[in-house]
């Protein structure tokens, strides 16, 4: 049987390792990328995705890779949707090529 090891949301990585690692508040982090605070918010929380227009910004300001984001947001987005596709997996047959 597979197990499934959590991931974790990578606005929780980028509190972290950037926000926190850098004794930044929410508020001057958000000035800085020149997004609202409440948006900064919901992405560190967990609640929206780190965008590619995100990640640039995230790219330009604290230095590192805009790809490095959006493959960490790409690899959760894909956990949660294969957790929830076995969960209560559709109806559908495999396509027996014999």
């Amino acid at each position: 049987m597979d197990r499934m090891m959590e991931l974790t949301h990578p606005g929780e990585i980028l509190k972290l390792e950037i926000i926190d690692g850098r004794s930044l508040t929410i508020s001057k982090a958000s000035e800085l990328l020149a997004v609202t605070r409440p948006t900064l918010s919901n992405i560190l929380n967990g609640k929206a995705a780190i965008t590619p227009n995100i990640a640039i910004r995230i790219e330009t300001v604290f230095g590192g890779s805009a790809r490095f984001w959006l493959r960490l947001q790409s690899t959760f987005d894909l956990f949660i949707a294969k957790k929830s596709f076995l969960k209560n997996p559709p109806k559908i047959k495999y396509y027996d090529l014999a």
